[in-house]
């Protein structure tokens, strides 16, 4: 306690705003990681369809993205999702691919698009 007593107040805060810092990010790597182990413990594979495809969709107000939309069914129920692409000139609508999805959670997927 001595160590932090000596410390000046903005000293302080930097020291308290770093170990914050590294606790958000241990709390989401481990969220990240047991997600991915949850989905990699019981899943099924099916296909899911790019329906449409977005390019420069502003992100900020200086940074672009390109993102997809796609559509799989598990068990009778569609399901639609977006996400980023970083070679959108890989992609084409209608284009099929194969998709990863926990059984008993099909929110919780997983895919590969080959090249991007």
């Amino acid at each position: 306690m001595k160590f932090y007593n000596k410390l000046t107040d903005g000293k302080k805060s930097a020291l308290i705003g770093g170990i914050l810092i590294v606790i958000l990010f241990s709390v989401l790597f481990y969220v990240s990681d047991n997600r991915k182990e949850k989905l990699e413990s019981d899943y099924v594979w099916t296909e899911a369809t790019i329906t449409d495809i977005e390019l420069n969709v502003s992100k900020s107000t200086i940074t672009k993205k390109h993102i997809f939309h796609f559509e799989y069914i598990y068990n009778g129920k569609k399901y639609k999702k977006v996400r980023q692409v970083y070679r959108p000139e890989l992609l084409k609508i209608g284009q099929k691919f194969k998709l990863k999805v926990h059984r008993k959670d099909p929110e919780l997927i997983g895919y590969e698009l080959e090249g991007t």
